[in-house]
């Protein structure tokens, strides 16, 4: 009962495994196996430019008004030009029930082709 009082850690108790991390790396989301779903965060015109292969558009500026639109049975990677406001993305999706990660470095990372 008073273990920690004798310097000897907490038995965890049917604690639930530490969530993923944030960010993925481009080569692990290259050769994912597993459904997901791609949100590319940059507005319209850069999208056009060249985006990952089957990513929906959906600004960051938007995002939170249009979580419903998204998939809640699988996982959901952000990407941006911003690796950072990707990661932001991905923990406001984690805060509301989502699976999601985020594209480390963001789209200049990305090592295969983008299409338009």
């Amino acid at each position: 009962m008073l273990d920690w009082l004798k310097g000897k850690p907490k038995e965890p108790k049917d604690q639930a495994p530490p969530p993923a991390p944030v960010d993925i790396a481009a080569d692990e989301l290259a050769g994912l196996s597993e459904p997901h779903y791609i949100v590319d965060l940059r507005d319209l015109g850069d999208f056009r430019k060249g985006h990952v292969k089957g990513a929906h558009q959906l600004s960051y500026m938007e995002l939170s008004k249009r979580t419903h639109e998204l998939p809640t049975d699988r996982l959901i990677i952000t990407v941006d030009q911003s690796p950072r406001r990707g990661r932001q993305a991905a923990k406001l999706l984690r805060s509301y029930g989502f699976d999601a990660r985020n594209l480390k470095g963001g789209i200049g990372s990305w090592t295969e082709k983008l299409v338009k």
